[in-house]
């Protein structure tokens, strides 16, 4: 990249003075670094915006220089669309902003106690269905929601009302069980309210060995739940709910997708969902067992990732994949977003809500970060417009994390 910068700062200031660098994010990749074009400093690093020049056309995804030290944004004369170009306008707001997917939490309640689970570890609570209903008339443009949190959802009494609410507006709803919740009048409710799809957690096909981390989990209780589901679905000729598999898998348990499947399948499950190693989000980290930290040592993490890459690929001939399901349901399962072209980044295209209504980044963060990100008494324009809201999405996208980020697969870190 050429030596020679050109100071965009008043443009930049002009046109959003608010997304600047968080002070506190995880280490750049020392590659990442380069010297400052009007300070020296060394510790100057690239985003991504769009440049408008004195012809009035855009150049996309241009590299603009950030110094740390200086403040200062710099455009490489390399970056010019000509020699002779003037840059007279920018734009960083690049990340996803049309989203149509909500996943939000109904409760944190749960007759399961899972040792990973950090619902266990979180105030026990649902959202009021009043609440629920706010959200809804917020977020205008939903078309699927995921009432999917640390709780099982079955459990909230206003469960069944609150997808009705959603079904009644022509809302997509899915959801996830631990599959102890499914009586006989519960799966008659989930087939008649019109839930299309309900994902069901397994970690093990032996009893014993699915009841040491799904503590108090019984799998034939459990089994018994999805085959009642898929019964009365088919023969009261309902075409929904179709029934998914999921589930964490540890050094013990790291070869079981082939039996997993095996048995599930035989009970009704027709979806794969996917499997996952534990969780190594650095705010997962203090709920677990000081016995149970070895599973995340890199040699284990790497073997238990490896058979699951492995054998849900083998998965894939037995059962249809969830993406295959969604695209042909129509319905907007990929969340990725788009890549910036310089480092890892995240650009979530779902919005994730607490079941107090508050939006996180991501369905890793537990705590409400704003009043001002509420859907229970914001729209979604109105959160969207936030500065914090919006700063915090430009660094996301740019592959800028935050220190609770560290863990996550998108960081590399």
């Amino acid at each position: 990249m050429s030596d020679s910068m050109i100071d965009i700062s008043s443009l930049w200031n002009r046109a959003h003075p608010h997304l600047q660098p968080m002070p506190a994010t995880l280490p750049l990749a020392k590659e990442q670094m380069q010297g400052c074009g009007t300070c020296g400093h060394a510790g100057a690093f690239r985003i991504v915006a769009h440049i408008r020049y004195s012809d009035g056309h855009w150049h996309e995804n241009s590299q603009v220089l950030h110094c740390a030290k200086c403040r200062k944004w710099l455009l490489p004369e390399d970056q010019l669309p000509n020699r002779d170009a003037v840059p007279t306008a920018v734009n960083a707001r690049l990340w996803s902003h049309s989203p149509t997917f909500l996943n939000i939490e109904p409760t944190t309640r749960c007759n399961f106690s899972c040792w990973y689970c950090v619902g266990r570890h979180m105030e026990q609570k649902d959202i009021t269905v009043e609440d629920f209903r706010h959200v809804l008339d917020n977020f205008p443009t939903v078309r699927t929601i995921a009432l999917v949190g640390e709780g099982e959802p079955l459990m909230h009494k206003g469960f069944f009302e609150m997808a009705r609410m959603a079904t009644d507006r022509g809302i997509r709803v899915v959801t996830l069980s631990n599959g102890s919740t499914f009586s006989s009048s519960n799966v008659k409710k989930i087939c008649a309210v019109g839930i299309v799809y309900i994902s069901v957690s397994i970690d093990s096909f032996d009893p014993s060995t699915f009841a040491a981390s799904r503590i108090g989990g019984d799998l034939t209780q459990v089994l018994t739940g999805i085959k009642r589901l898929a019964d009365y679905r088919d023969s009261h000729g309902f075409q929904y709910p179709r029934i998914g598999l999921k589930g964490t898998l540890f050094d013990q348990t790291q070869n079981q997708i082939p039996a997993i499947v095996a048995m599930a399948k035989s009970h009704g499950v027709e979806i794969f969902e996917g499997f996952q190693p534990l969780n190594p989000m650095s705010t997962y980290l203090p709920i677990y067992p000081t016995e149970k930290l070895k599973a995340l040592d890199t040699d284990e993490m790497g073997q238990v990732t490896a058979a699951i890459l492995r054998d849900s690929a083998k998965a894939l001939t037995q059962l249809k994949s969830v993406s295959q399901f969604c695209e042909d349901e129509g319905i907007a399962l990929s969340k990725n977003g788009r890549g910036n072209g310089l480092r890892p980044n995240c650009d979530e295209e779902w919005v994730y809500a607490l079941l107090s209504g508050d939006i996180t980044p991501c369905c890793q963060i537990k705590t409400p970060i704003s009043s001002n990100w509420n859907l229970t008494s914001h729209t979604l324009d109105e959160v969207f417009a936030d500065t914090l809201y919006e700063n915090t999405r430009f660094n996301l996208w740019n592959g800028l994390f935050p220190d609770h980020c560290k863990g996550c697969f998108k960081t590399n870190v």
